[in-house]
């Protein structure tokens, strides 16, 4: 026994018909999620106002962000970081003996050695105000200098 073909629908599953009342996926500005939302007031066939069903904060309707097109730089106009191979190769011409007890107070310049009482010994490779980054052994760290 053969069963007829059932004919296709006419509109699309994913254009989605928007009412005041209706539910919406959303991205909740409390909840810094995407979640379901209550459509609460539109405009023409797009919501403008919802209401989140978990945190009940009402915000302006923000859809599922947009891929960004035409972002892609080609590496050689990228600003290049030095590659480091190993945290021996950093080391390799310092005198770790003059590393720095490290202290919020104190300033640090690039190139700096510090002993930190958690991280170890770090090199200082970039000061950006009153923030360092600093490379220990296991991960590049920021952290503060020059505080008073």
């Amino acid at each position: 026994m053969a069963f007829p073909p059932v004919p296709a629908k006419e509109t699309p599953r994913m254009a989605q018909d928007h009412r005041v009342g209706g539910d919406v996926d959303a991205f909740c500005t409390r909840c810094k999620m995407e979640l379901g939302h209550t459509i609460l007031a539109m405009v023409g066939t797009r919501p403008v106002r919802v209401r989140c069903n978990t945190c009940q904060g009402e915000h302006a309707y923000r859809g599922p962000p947009e891929k960004k097109k035409g972002t892609w730089v080609p590496a050689s106009e990228r600003a290049s970081k030095p590659a480091v191979t190993s945290w021996e190769a950093l080391l390799r011409e310092k005198d770790v003996s003059l590393a720095r007890p490290y202290s919020a107070k104190d300033r640090y310049n690039i190139e700096d050695l510090l002993q930190h009482p958690v991280f170890g010994i770090g090199l200082v490779q970039e000061v950006r105000g009153d923030k360092i980054s600093v490379a220990f052994k296991a991960d590049v760290k920021t952290l503060v200098h020059g505080k008073a």
